[in-house]
């Protein structure tokens, strides 16, 4: 079967001859596609106030400006919030605090055996009939300068609002040693230049905890002689000519899945255009997705056609995160303007209030039905019930596609199918922890890639309320039962009392099973 060949896209094209890249892989030159990546924390305010500053000598007040500035950027950037000047206006605080940088630079030689020329001999050519001079080589102890470059600088995020407050670390660190002889990197010149590249290294990590985060992806594009009118136009970045230009007429075999391929390509590059929270961008990432399945059905052989696959599957986990954090802001929001508007409820007699608090005590709960309190669910269509989903407890409120399903050797399970959207159950809950409780589940990914997170909503020992994301996989593809738990004693500020619980599931398609919150 003949083969499709690929040249990277890229932005070093404009340094290529034209006619160098009409033959389309005697150069290969690369593009990167700008895919944002949301942020990792729920903030569920509108308006928001950061405060930065130093908790070290070493943090000065230029890495402070640094880190406050491309913070600002990133929000501003990112259309979620509205930035406030001060605090007691603003619906969430960011807190961001520089602890600890250090920064080391040092150079060192060590002795290291190279080959080097030794000295010269003469050699007989009998071809030429006469001697010739040949160098001579061995193996010597020589010293070789290396530059030495240690970092870290501490950095802590603590995000406040009305529902919680949530504490993240944006630390970052560094550690190389480079040839002198080969060259060595900027931020490794000196120790102030390592200490900004840290400083700018932790403003990232901040960045990727508040708002949406730079993840540029690498694009192929398929070569082929009719194609190329379309890939001169992708080379040059406009895409929706490049996009035009391809679906002018279609092919047959190998050159037909290439030119789905390209299809797929600028699909994905117009998504990035528009914010991941966007139905235009999960609209162009669903059309990159079918069209690169296309060409893998066309030419299963083909190398090139199984990474675009992975990659949009990401884009589109990335995107259903980002969708269903602005419509739980969204959620809230009105939910809170109702309460607003609503009228106050009427005020009750002294005296029935007086003999209500003297005749009233509310029933204490057994250890059991504290922990049977927490496993439930359900849609306002298929109650999805607790534990194993079979007790009759209070419902979840499911967000996405889920049904209870029937699990041979366990029974009713829970299965969400996430897709593209992403999905989530959530379910009010009453259970005082004390001194310790384990919070655990079991899990079985059924289908594609799948990132579990659990929200424990809960009120500390003053009884603020707060919560806590756990993260129970980071992305996993199909296989056996898994159980997970923690211990919520871990939790800062300790949990008092859990109020809440929601699962979210990106990607993929999985089954839950024994969701249990049990006091110990």
């Amino acid at each position: 079967m003949r083969r499709t060949a690929f040249v990277i896209v890229a932005a070093l094209a404009a340094l290529v001859a034209p006619d160098a890249l009409a033959k389309f892989g005697i150069t290969k030159t690369h593009v990167m596609l700008p895919r944002l990546r949301p942020p990792e924390t729920r903030i569920l305010a509108e308006d928001l106030a950061l405060d930065v500053r130093s908790g070290s000598p070493e943090a000065t007040g230029s890495h402070v400006a640094l880190v406050r500035g491309r913070l600002e950027q990133a929000v501003r950037a990112s259309e979620l919030f509205q930035l406030t000047e001060r605090a007691k206006d603003a619906g969430a605080v960011v807190h961001v605090t520089l602890d600890a940088l250090s920064a080391e630079v040092r150079d060192e030689v060590a002795m290291e055996s190279r080959r080097v020329k030794v000295g010269e001999k003469q050699v007989w050519n009998e071809k030429k009939k006469k001697y010739e001079t040949e160098d001579v080589y061995a193996n010597r102890n020589e010293p070789v300068s290396y530059r030495v470059a240690n970092g870290s600088v501490s950095a802590t995020v603590e995000i406040e609002d009305l529902e919680d407050r949530q504490t993240r670390d944006a630390s970052a660190s560094y550690s190389q040693r480079f040839r002198t002889e080969s060259g060595v990197p900027g931020e490794a010149s000196s120790e102030e230049s390592l200490r900004r590249h840290l400083v700018t290294a932790a403003a990232e990590n901040v960045v990727g905890i508040v708002a949406y985060a730079q993840d540029p992806v690498e694009a192929l594009l398929a070569v082929d002689g009719e194609l190329k009118a379309g890939n001169q136009l992708a080379e040059q970045g406009r895409f929706e000519q490049a996009l035009a230009e391809w679906e002018r007429k279609t092919y047959k075999g190998d050159k037909e899945a290439a030119r789905l391929h390209n299809v797929g390509v600028a699909h994905e590059a117009l998504a990035y255009a528009f914010p991941p929270h966007a139905a235009e961008q999960l609209q162009h990432l669903q059309q990159a997705r079918d069209h690169y399945r296309a060409a893998r059905e066309l030419d299963p052989g083909e190398k090139y056609f199984k990474d675009p696959l992975e990659r949009i599957e990401a884009s589109l986990s990335y995107a259903a995160r980002a969708a269903s954090q602005v419509a739980e802001r969204r959620r809230l929001q009105q939910e809170r303007a109702a309460r607003r508007a609503a009228p106050p409820p009427p005020a009750r007699p002294a005296a029935a209030q007086s003999a209500a608090a003297k005749g009233s005590t509310a029933p204490k709960a057994s250890p059991a039905e504290k922990a049977a309190a927490l496993s439930g669910s359900a849609s306002a269509q298929t109650p999805l019930r607790n534990g194993s989903f079979e007790a009759a407890l209070k419902p979840w409120t499911l967000t996405g596609t889920g049904n209870v399903v029937s699990e041979p050797g366990r029974g009713r399970v829970l299965e969400l199918k996430a897709g593209e959207a992403g999905v989530q159950v959530q379910q009010p809950i009453g259970v005082d922890v004390g001194a310790s409780a384990t919070l655990g589940l079991e899990y079985k990914v059924t289908g594609g890639e799948s990132r579990i997170q659990l929200l424990l909503g809960y009120v500390d020992a003053t009884g603020k309320p707060r919560t806590s994301t756990l993260e129970v996989t980071a992305g996993e593809g199909p296989g056996a039962w898994s159980p997970w738990s923690v211990d919520l004693a871990a939790l800062r500020p300790r949990a008092a009392r859990a109020t809440e619980v929601t699962i979210v599931v990106a990607g993929g398609a999985v089954r839950l099973d024994n969701v249990a919150l049990t006091p110990r």
